[in-house]
């Protein structure tokens, strides 16, 4: 292997490890903005837990899309609403199993809510990032269609 093709190859590993380094970060900025969320609706203001996952999701969706557009995956498009359109999708089926894990958790099992979120909630993160690196912010290789 030529030196060029080790060093475009350490280059790209290098932005991977600092991509994930970048989201882990901001992934965690995210989680704390949900979490808080939903602690404050469902224990502060009594909001029904179902409820008051679905606000503290879509608020933590929508900060963590410019999180990780600008942030993360430093991602230059013209056509933010469709990378919007994109990322809320993904994050809907996400959301979908997060609510699943809550169900289950809290109303079949008993658990404590919190606790459940959080269990939900990392494995929809865990989910997440690679919804994000391989649909909504890879990188547009000359000659792709989309």
């Amino acid at each position: 292997m030529s030196e060029e093709k080790k060093e475009q190859i350490a280059a790209i590993k290098k932005n991977d490890r600092d991509q994930a380094q970048r989201y882990i970060v901001w992934g965690v900025v995210t989680v704390l903005i949900n979490l808080s969320i939903f602690y404050i609706l469902a224990h502060t203001l009594n909001v029904e837990y179902q409820v008051a996952n679905f606000v503290a999701w879509f608020l933590s969706v929508q900060c963590s899309f410019w999180f990780e557009k600008i942030l993360v995956f430093h991602h230059e498009s013209k056509h933010v609403v469709k990378d919007l359109s994109k990322f809320y999708g993904t994050r809907i089926l996400t959301f979908l199993i997060e609510s699943v894990i809550l169900w289950l958790g809290i109303s079949v099992l008993g658990f404590h809510e919190v606790i459940t979120k959080i269990i939900g909630h990392g494995l929809a993160v865990l989910g997440n990032y690679f919804l994000s690196k391989l649909v909504i912010f890879k990188k547009i290789v000359v000659g792709d269609s989309i």
